[in-house]
Order: C-alpha cells, then sequence, then structure tokens
C-alpha cells in the first residue's frame, strides 16, 4: 500500500557472496551477516533503524572478530548509532549520535582492548606477526569540518612485523595523546629484536584532521630498520643496522626532512643486479628497438622505477648518510651461478628527495677491502677487491658510476706464455713465479663493463731478471689482443697455469683445414638429405647421416667417411616403433674381417607402455666392428626407458597426487583386510570357547545326583 514500510533481512548471508566478484583473495573481506533493518515514512520522511550482526569478519586469513551494529533515526535529522567489536579478545565500543542539520556529532569510543592481530588484518598483508593490545577512552564532538578528540591511546607491549621490511618491532608501551590542538608523542619508544631502541618525539598539529604541521624528531641508536632474506624482495635484503637523527617539519603535503643517518657495523646488505643487459632486438639508425618483454630488461626498470623514485609527492629530503668501514654491502652480479662482490668501506653521502618524488644520491664510498667470489662450472676463484676502489653517485641511485679493481693471486710457470719468443734456458722459464689476475668492473653500476689483465707483482721470486722482462714483455703485447688476453686469464683461473699458442696442437696431430671443411661439409649433406627424406616415402621416417674423419686405425692417416641411413615406422597408433639402420663406408680403410655390406645391421623395437610415452620398453640389435678383437660384434639387449618432466630435481622423488591416492587406498586396502583377519580370528576363538563350555555343560548334566567327575575329585 502507499508508503507501506521497507522490511530488509538478512539471515546468514556470506560477505564472500559478493566480494568473490570484485576482490582477489589476498585482499577478500569475510564473514556472516544475520540481521533486519526497516524503513518507514517512505515518501515523506524516511526513518529507519538497523540491528546488525556481522559474524567473524575476516580480511583474507586474518579474523576480525564479531560486529554488532545499531543505528536508527527516530528523531528526526539525529542518527543514533550503537557499534560494538567483540570476539577475538576484543571489546570495542561505539555510541553516540549524529545531528545531520549541523553536521555535528556527540560521541564516545571506548576502546577496552583491541588485539594488534585483529588490526593488521586491515593492512592488507603490510603488517603480521602482530602481539598486545591498543585500549583508550575517546570523546569525540565537534562537526565534521572541525572535530574535536580528546583522549590517550594506549600502546600495551604492542609487538608487529612489518613484511616488507621482515623487521619485528616491539616493546611499544607508551601513550599517544589526541588533544583539540592535534597528536602529540612525548618519547614514544620501539625495540628491535635485539631490544635496540628507536623513539618518536614531538607533535602533529591539526584541527580538522585534514591538514596537518609536523614538529617531530627521530631518534635511532644501532636500531634494526631491515631483517629481510632473498625470498622476501628480489632486490634487495639482509641486515640493515642505523643510527639516526631526524628532523621532520613542514606538513602533510610538504614534508621537510633533514638529519643525520648513519650504516653501523653489524650490516650486511645486499643489493641484486640485472643478470644481463636489455637485448637489442633490431637497431635502425640512431633509433633501437628493444625487446620489453625480456626479463632483464624488466627487473632492471623495476629496480628504477623503486630506488630512483617515490610514490610521495611533495616531499623535501636531505640527510647526510655516513657508511662506516665495518659495514658490509653485496652486490649480487649473477645470481644464477652465485656470482657476488663483496665490499667493506667508508662514505660521506648526501640522500634526497625533491617535491616531484625523484631520489638523489651524491658521494662517493671508497672501500678498504673486500672480495668479487666467481663461479664457473662449479669451480670457485675468490678476487681480492684492491684497495681505493669506489662507487660514485653524482645523482640517481641507480646511474652510480663504479671503479672497482679485484685481484686473483695464484703461482705458474711462464714457459707456456713465452714458448714462442725464447729459445735457450728453457728449463729456467719452468720455475713458477706469482701472478695476479686482475678483474676490473667499469662503467654504470646496473651494467658494469668488465676486464682482465695479468701482472707480475714487483719482487725477486728466485728467478733471473731475464725471465721477468721477458714475461712481462709478452704481458705488455696481450694487452693490444684482448682476446688473447682474456685466453690467459681464463687458463690461469680454471687450470692455474698457462696455455701455448695452439692449445689444441699435439703429437696426435691437430684439426688441419681440410678435415674441418670435410666435417662441414658433411653437415650441410646430411641436412639436404634429411630435407629431401622427408617426403620421398610416406608412412615412414627416413634419416641420413653423413660422417667424415681422419682415421689412424692402421697406424696411417687416413680419410674416412661413412653413411649412416636409418628407417622407422610407427605402429598401433604410435605406440610402437620399429627401425632398421645400417652404416655404409664410403671412404676409408677396410679392416680385417670387416664386413663390407651390412644390410639391416642395426634394429631396435620401442614401445610405449603408456599412452603418454613416461614409460618405455626397448629391444635392440646392434652390429658393428670392434677393432680390438678385429671382428663384427652383434650386441643384442633389453632397456627399460622412463622419461619424465620436472622444474627441480627434487620433484624427481616426489610422487604425484594420484600415486600417494593410490599408495594410501593400498595401505587401506591392507589395513582392512588386517582388520578382517583379526576379526575373523576373534570370531574362530569365541566359537571354540563356545563349543568348549556348551560340552562341558552337557557333560555335567548326564552324571548322576552327588556325583563328581575325575576333576572333580582331583580337586577334592
Amino acid at each position: 500500500t502507499a508508503n507501506a514500510p521497507l522490511n530488509v533481512e538478512l539471515d546468514n548471508f556470506k560477505i564472500e557472496t559478493l566480494t568473490n566478484m570484485v576482490q582477489k583473495e589476498e585482499s577478500k573481506f569475510k564473514g556472516t551477516i544475520n540481521g533486519t533493518a526497516n524503513v518507514r515514512n517512505l515518501t515523506t520522511s524516511p526513518v529507519f533503524t538497523a540491528d546488525l550482526d556481522v559474524t567473524d569478519f575476516a580480511v583474507a586469513k586474518d579474523t576480525v572478530g564479531n560486529i554488532n551494529i545499531q543505528v536508527d533515526n527516530k528523531i528526526a535529522n539525529t542518527y543514533t548509532a550503537k557499534v560494538a567489536i567483540t570476539g577475538q579478545g576484543n571489546q570495542v565500543n561505539l555510541d553516540g549520535t549524529y545531528n545531520t542539520t549541523a553536521s555535528s556529532f556527540d560521541m564516545t569510543l571506548d576502546l577496552q582492548k583491541l588485539n594488534i592481530t585483529s588490526l593488521q588484518a586491515l593492512t592488507m598483508g603490510a603488517l603480521k606477526d602482530g602481539t598486545g593490545f591498543l585500549s583508550g577512552d575517546f570523546k569525540i564532538t565537534g562537526t565534521a569540518t572541525d572535530p574535536n578528540v580528546n583522549g590517550d591511546l594506549k600502546f600495551n607491549d604492542v609487538g608487529v612485523r612489518v613484511t616488507q621490511l621482515n623487521s619485528f618491532f616491539s616493546g611499544m608501551n607508551d601513550n599517544i595523546r589526541f588533544t583539540d590542538a592535534g597528536i602529540e608523542m612525548d618519547n614514544f619508544k620501539v625495540e628491535d629484536e635485539k631490544n635496540n631502541l628507536l623513539v618518536v618525539d614531538g607533535s602533529i598539529a591539526t584541527t580538522d584532521y585534514r591538514s596537518f604541521g609536523f614538529d617531530m624528531n627521530v631518534n635511532a641508536e644501532n636500531f634494526r630498520a631491515v631483517n629481510s632474506k632473498a625470498k622476501d624482495n628480489d632486490f634487495y635484503y639482509g641486515d640493515l643496522f642505523i643510527d639516526a637523527d631526524l628532523d621532520i617539519k613542514g606538513t602533510l603535503e610538504s614534508p621537510v626532512v633533514n638529519g643525520d643517518l648513519k650504516i653501523n657495523d653489524d650490516t650486511k646488505f645486499t643489493v641484486v643486479l640485472p643478470q644481463q643487459d636489455p637485448g637489442i632486438a633490431d637497431r635502425e639508425g640512431v633509433v633501437e628497438f628493444v625487446d620489453e618483454d625480456n626479463i632483464e630488461m624488466q627487473q632492471r626498470i623495476k629496480i628504477e622505477e623503486t630506488v630512483n623514485s617515490t610514490q610521495m609527492k611533495g616531499m623535501d629530503v636531505s640527510v647526510n648518510i655516513e657508511v662506516v668501514k665495518e659495514a658490509e654491502l653485496n652486490l649480487v652480479i649473477d645470481k644464477g651461478n652465485g656470482d657476488f662482490l663483496q665490499l667493506k668501506g667508508e662514505a660521506q653521502l648526501t640522500g634526497g628527495i625533491d617535491p616531484s618524488g625523484k631520489t638523489t644520491l651524491t658521494g662517493r664510498y671508497e672501500f678498504t677491502e673486500g672480495a668479487y667470489q666467481m663461479t664457473f662450472n662449479f669451480l670457485k676463484r675468490k678476487f681480492e677487491i684492491q684497495e681505493g676502489s669506489y662507487i660514485l653517485w653524482t645523482g640517481e641511485p641507480t646511474a652510480a658510476d663504479i671503479n672497482i679493481t679485484a685481484i686473483y693471486k695464484t703461482e705458474a710457470p711462464p714457459i707456456d706464455l713465452v714458448d714462442d719468443v725464447i729459445t735457450t734456458d728453457r728449463n729456467t722459464y719452468k720455475q713458477k713465479i706469482p701472478f695476479n689476475t686482475i678483474l676490473k668492473m667499469e662503467g654504470q653500476l646496473l651494467k658494469p663493463e668488465l676486464s682482465f689483465d695479468i701482472e707480475v707483482p714487483e719482487g725477486n721470486y728466485n728467478v733471473s731478471t731475464t725471465v721477468l722482462n721477458t714475461t712481462k714483455s709478452r704481458l705488455d703485447q696481450l694487452r693490444q689482443q684482448p682476446s688473447e688476453m682474456n685466453k690467459q686469464v681464463f687458463a690461469l683461473l680454471l687450470l692455474n697455469r698457462f696455455i701455448g699458442e695452439n692449445p689444441f696442437a699435439s703429437e696426435a696431430g691437430g684439426q688441419s683445414g681440410e678435415a674441418l671443411a670435410r666435417q662441414s661439409v658433411s653437415k650441410i649433406l646430411s641436412q639436404q638429405l634429411n630435407n629431401l627424406a622427408a617426403d620421398l616415402v610416406s608412412g615412414v621416417e627416413l634419416n641420413f647421416d653423413l660422417e667424415s674423419t681422419e682415421d689412424y686405425t692402421t697406424g696411417e692417416q687416413a680419410q674416412r667417411t661413412d653413411l649412416n641411413v636409418g628407417i622407422s615406422k610407427r605402429l598401433l597408433e604410435d605406440r610402437l616403433k620399429v627401425t632398421v639402420g645400417s652404416s655404409f663406408g664410403l671412404e676409408g680403410p677396410q679392416q680385417t674381417n670387416q664386413e663390407a655390406t651390412n644390410i639391416a645391421g642395426d634394429v631396435s623395437v620401442d614401445y610405449q607402455l603408456t599412452q603418454d610415452g613416461r614409460y618405455m620398453v626397448r629391444a635392440y640389435r646392434k652390429n658393428e666392428y670392434q677393432v680390438a678383437l678385429q671382428g663384427q660384434v652383434i650386441e643384442t639387449g633389453v632397456a627399460f626407458v622412463i622419461t619424465m618432466d620436472y622444474n627441480k630435481f627434487s620433484e624427481l622423488f616426489h610422487r604425484t597426487e594420484e600415486e600417494k591416492k593410490m599408495r594410501q587406498r593400498e595401505r587401506e586396502r591392507k589395513a582392512r583386510e588386517k582388520e578382517e583377519e583379526k576379526r575373523k580370528e576373534a570370531e574362530e576363538d569365541a566359537k571354540e570357547k563356545a563349543e568348549e563350555q556348551k560340552a562341558k555343560e552337557e557333560q555335567q548334566d548326564d552324571l548322576p545326583p552327588n556325583s563328581t567327575n575325575d576333576e572333580d575329585k582331583d580337586k577334592q
């Protein structure tokens, strides 16, 4: 009917029914709503009342608690509200009224206990591992444009972990006071996991809680600001201990931060550099076309966006940064191999953020010690950082210039290095003398240029001046040929010795130009034969392999050319593959007892035991000539092949879910059979006992009155 009331009733309504459609799992609101709402006088002056209960309200996996909301405006232009948060150890009550005409409110917030674990749920994962609780009693009056908040927010053994930093901050037991003039913090203390203090003192002036003016000081002594691991951050992680004396002034829109920051000696901080330079897909004049999907480019762009700018605009930050020589900085050069640069030194830097959000860093970080750990094919070499190496910042933090020299010390005889320039006293060059293999890193921080050198350190080393001068002269020549220098560098690193001009030359003979040409032609012909045979015979696969080598089996050098031909056919819906092959000698010496023709000499049969080809059995027959036996040898056998795909080696030893289910079902079946056997044995035992008892009773019944059997007589 006209002007009839509108009633709404919610019965076990799941909030996630709606949030599933619009929110991600990590930020999804959950809970159950029960309650009613009533609206009257819809066409004239609407009046409503509502009484709602939200149970187990949660964000993602963190539960806040139960929320009860009672609101009505039975009095014209006035809303009366009672809100209570309970459950999970919480007790929070908000009571009061709001007048729509004057936009004024008169409310009381009784914060008896609000657990940090409930509050952290609203941070969307930014905080975790919360402990302790908040309490306080607040009076909230005034208007929406000029609110008055009075009361104390009490921290009770509060601790919380900042997810991005992985640092746990605790020991918070002070008050934050809210007055008509703003917010006051009187030496508010925060402890790190080693009980080092960070103290915040000062005030935030505000009358409307829209505009804020800062007058604060932050002091810290050996405070661990970062305690993250490699899994927490892709680009930087480690332990960062600081001393701080910072003044924070200005407003919320334009904060001004000045002071001093000191990086202390317990610091071990790691920065991961992009693994390679972004690849150039095409080049045309001065324009370079790059592959934006290249992962190295994405890494570099993300680092530059993160480090070189901040999302907060309007800031004016200028901080003097001191790095003590005991603090350790690690730069990961190659994350896959584990190559990293370990640095220690002193620095006087100035860091800043301008109002546009751009970050800057100026100053010189000069190293007193350190090492570069290089890994090559599981072979590790440690380079010592030369004192005086440095990183120089002149603007953007990622655009630093580096000049780092690292030295790997070893001893080696110079004979192979100078073999082609000496004619006499060759044995004197076989004496080992020290060499320094030098690695130089220059250029930009995110894409350093690497170069190598070899030096003979000053000294006598019990060798003649001629040996030293000849060796140094040869090294001077190699510096004009970077490729030759790099060859000797890697020889020292991998073999701890030098190599000659032709490292492949030996008494066994070398690769002649003719042999290289013949092998190249063989590969080209093999490819062309396979291309021609691809569609030659339908239903079968033809494969050709033409191989040309040098043959010394007869004691003299000869050229040998063999043609291998294979034909394959798939049957039984491709699960069975039959292959027949032969090898024909086109050129080269004939061995004793070697068959001139070997038609269908090799046969193999592959059968896939499973449809996906994971398990396969192979039967084969091979017919080949053995030089040691001087005759043809036929080998037959059976092989079992397992093919598996995996991303990690450990996955090879993990059972699949289906295998786990099958094994679980097998265990359950055996357990049931065992239980069944026990039950049957118990039934048979009970049956035998019952029969014995029955026989005994029947025997007793057959005896005359007052008579006993032999057993009774024995007992008597």
